[in-house]
C-alpha cells in the first residue's frame, strides 16, 4: 500500500462483499477515484475502472487496462477552478496521476473534485483540517531492530482524528500507511505514545523480515489530522486488514467512500512531515513545504 490505498486493494475490498462461497456477482462498471491534497501540497488524483472479481487470475499487464489515462479531473477551492494535467508517474500505482501546481492546499479550506471519463461522472469534496504536529519521537533499539513511537497531544474540547504514514527513503517511492495508526481522540488519553509501524508495500518483493527498520534506513514520517469521513475510510481498511488475518472471523462491511457517482476517496490532510535516521537518536527534522 502506498500513501494511498492502491487501486488493486481498494477495488477488491469494495467488492469483497460481492463474493461468497465461491460465487461471484457481476458488478457494473464504475469509476474509482483515489485522491488527496495536503496543507501546503498539490492535489494528486488517480483514476481507474473497477476490477471485476472472478476466479481467473488477473495479471499486472491486464490491470493496466483498467487505468484511466484520458479522464478530466477538475479541482475547485470555491474561488479558483483548475483542470489537472495527466502524466505518467512511476512513484505511484497505478503509474498515472492527475495533478497541478496551480492550486495548493490550505488548512481550513474545502476542495471540490469532479472526475469525468466517457459515461462516468464522479464528484466529491473534502476539507483540510488544521495541521497536526508530533510533540516528540521516542526511538529504541533491540537486536538491531529500531522501534519508533510518536508522542502526540490533542485538544480535549474538540473531536479530532489522526493518521500516520511512513516512507523508507531507500525503498519506497511514496508514503505507505502505517499499520493500524488511525486515531479517534475519544479512544485515547492525551498526551499518548503511538507506535509507528511500517505498512506492507504491495510491490516490494522482499520477505517480511526485511520490513524491520535498520541503521541503514532514512525515514520520512507523515502525521496528519483528518476529518471524520476520512477516518471512517481508513478505519474500515484497518479493520479489514486486521480481521482478514483471522480465519475465525470475517469483516463483511465494505470500505465507506465519499465519492458520489463512483468509488474511492478524496481526502484533505493537515499534515506535517519529518525526516530522520533512527540510529542517530536525534530529533527529526520537520520538512518545510
Amino acid at each position: 500500500m502506498r500513501y494511498l490505498i492502491t487501486f488493486i486493494s481498494l477495488v477488491l475490498l469494495f467488492l469483497s462483499h460481492s463474493c461468497t462461497e465461491n460465487k461471484f456477482i457481476k458488478t457494473e462498471p464504475q469509476i474509482v477515484v483515489e485522491g488527496w491534497i495536503d496543507a501546503g501540497g498539490y492535489p494528486i488524483v488517480m483514476l481507474s475502472q473497477i476490477v471485476p472479481v472472478s476466479e481467473q487470475e488477473i495479471g499486472f499487464n491486464e490491470l493496466q487496462d483498467y487505468v484511466i489515462h484520458w479522464g478530466k479531473v477538475t479541482i475547485s477551492d470555491g474561488e479558483k477552478e483548475v483542470v489537472l494535467t495527466g502524466k505518467k508517474s512511476d512513484d505511484y500505482f497505478p503509474p498515472y496521476i492527475y495533478t497541478t501546481n496551480k492550486i495548493r492546499g490550505e488548512a481550513g479550506k474545502t476542495y471540490y473534485l469532479t472526475a469525468e471519463y466517457n459515461n462516468f461522472y464522479a464528484t466529491a469534496k473534502t476539507t483540510i483540517p488544521p495541521i497536526a504536529e508530533v510533540e516528540e519521537f521516542i526511538i529504541s533499539c533491540e537486536n538491531e531492530k529500531y522501534c519508533i513511537n510518536a508522542v502526540i497531544n490533542d485538544n480535549p474540547n474538540e473531536s479530532n482524528y489522526y493518521k500516520f504514514f511512513m516512507k523508507i527513503a531507500e525503498r519506497d517511492s511514496c508514503y505507505i500507511s502505517s499499520n493500524y495508526a488511525v486515531i479517534d481522540d475519544k479512544n485515547y488519553t492525551f498526551p499518548c505514545s503511538i507506535p509507528i509501524e511500517q505498512g506492507r508495500n504491495l510491490f516490494y518483493d522482499k520477505d517480511v523480515a526485511s520490513y524491520n527498520i535498520t541503521e541503514k534506513d532514512s525515514l520520512f514520517i507523515k502525521f496528519a489530522q483528518i476529518d471524520s469521513v476520512s477516518y471512517n475510510l481508513w478505519n474500515d481498511y484497518k479493520n479489514i486488514l486486521e480481521l482478514g488475518q483471522n480465519s475465525f472471523s470475517r469483516y463483511s462491511t465494505s470500505i465507506r467512500s465519499n465519492i458520489s457517482g463512483g468509488l474511492g476517496y478524496w481526502i484533505g490532510y493537515g499534515a506535517t512531515e519529518y525526516l530522520f535516521k533512527p540510529y542517530n537518536h536525534e530529533n527529526p527534522v520537520k520538512l518545510e513545504k
